[in-house]
């Protein structure tokens, strides 16, 4: 990867926060694209790769062996996330302060996807995705801060929407290409790899970056802990958003984590039948989706509201996860899995703006946003961890039990929302 020079101090915004010009089109689709990469690498282990791996190497333990890989791979991202934002934050190398971590994740990242490849049991797979956690961490570090940092308060609904239309694009891609690539299994796991290593590349070049203004310099490993410290108290907004998004995160990460396996073990496909229907749903799935997320993010900017659309996303993901906790046959699976797209869609369009919109220090975006996106890594770990619990109620394979958990949880989205009070 070349090193391009660092972007002269003038190309950089020096204006705060609240005064940052609009951005160009050419921007906004070099974000987008760098997000489609990195949902790629989330999404493609998340939704296919890593279950498919389980069932191949531990098929008797599946669902409690996913759990581990899944949730302690999660538990490791959830750790560094946030001293690696802070120190992102605080970083003063000339290339500037976020290009570096970009690259190390990217590096990172191939390295642990061939380990978990070639991983011969789930402990080698375990560690393959601790290292895949800190990659995912570093890379959050580096485009995470974009919204808050380089987009003005008028345009992040549209354009945290556009990032949302990347994940559903990489969420449909994933689950098609996966069941395409089971025939190398390094081909499986490198492949995400190797389309965000093109898109970093690109974002590498064209987005502007600097070193951390002095006052933002991080000493030593205590001094990034301490740095970590949010009051709930003096900041209740931004705690009610981080409490609702975790909710919301740990309803769609039971759905997500085990539908491979309801597919495979309640409804009888095949694990490459299984990837193939799960890329058809998700073509319908894309569609709303996208549809949601452009439309919420247009109109939340225009209205200026942003809670409605939580409290729709809600509603849709509650709903989604009830009619696939029911689902006897593959048409009721696929209405659940439309119902949950667009619930998510709908949250994608507002919940980086909303997050952007209470961050209580906007000059210290990495923090504030590694602190945001705990809420999920938290829920991605838990998730998968507290789920071989519920599915083993009344003697295995409860997916049923597990969904409608996830859709009593979600509700607790819609009480966080209510309770906000700077923002409509």
């Amino acid at each position: 990867m070349t090193t391009p020079n660092p972007p002269a101090e003038s190309t950089v915004s020096a204006d705060p926060p609240e005064n940052l010009p609009r951005v160009g089109g050419w921007t906004i689709a070099v974000y987008a694209l760098t997000m489609f990469g990195f949902q790629l690498t989330l999404l493609l282990p998340a939704l296919f790769s890593l279950a498919y791996k389980v069932q191949l190497i531990d098929p008797a333990n599946k669902d409690a062996s996913l759990g581990l890989v899944v949730g302690l791979g999660m538990l490791i991202s959830l750790v560094v996330s946030l001293p690696v934002g802070v120190m992102s934050d605080g970083t003063r190398l000339a290339w500037g302060r976020r290009r570096p971590f970009l690259a190390a994740g990217l590096v990172l990242s191939a390295l642990g996807a061939m380990i978990i490849a070639a991983a011969p049991t789930v402990v080698v797979m375990i560690s393959g995705y601790v290292v895949v956690g800190i990659a995912n961490a570093a890379v959050s570090a580096a485009i995470n801060p974009f919204l808050a940092e380089r987009v003005p308060a008028e345009q992040r609904g549209k354009v945290g929407a556009l990032g949302g239309v990347a994940s559903a694009l990489a969420g449909v891609g994933s689950t098609l290409l996966g069941s395409f690539l089971t025939g190398n299994i390094y081909v499986l796991f490198l492949t995400p790899v190797a389309v965000l290593g093109v898109t970093a590349l690109v974002y590498l070049l064209v987005i502007p970056d600097r070193p951390a203004p002095e006052k933002l310099g991080v000493g030593s490993i205590l001094d990034v802990f301490k740095n970590l410290w949010f009051n709930p108290l003096r900041h209740p907004d931004f705690a009610l958003v981080w409490i609702g998004k975790f909710c919301l995160s740990v309803g769609s990460t039971f759905f997500t984590t085990y539908q491979f396996y309801l597919l495979l073990d309640r409804l009888g496909f095949t694990p490459e039948e299984a990837g193939r229907q799960l890329a058809a749903v998700g073509g319908l799935s894309l569609l709303a989706m996208v549809g949601f997320s452009i439309g919420g993010g247009a109109l939340s900017d225009r209205t200026k509201r942003r809670k409605p659309f939580i409290y729709l996303a809600a509603g849709l993901i509650i709903a989604g996860l009830v009619v696939a906790s029911t689902a006897s046959s593959f048409l009721l699976f696929a209405v659940g899995g439309v119902l949950l797209s667009a619930g998510t869609g709908a949250f994608s369009s507002v919940d980086l703006a909303l997050a952007s919109d209470v961050m209580p220090e906007k000059d210290e975006a990495g923090k504030y946003m590694g602190i945001y996106y705990l809420s999920s890594t938290l829920a991605g770990a838990l998730a998968p961890l507290i789920a071989p619990l519920i599915l083993g109620l009344g003697g295995g394979g409860n997916y049923g039990v597990l969904f409608l958990s996830g859709a009593v949880l979600t509700f607790g989205t819609i009480v966080t929302a209510a309770k906000i009070r700077s923002v409509r």
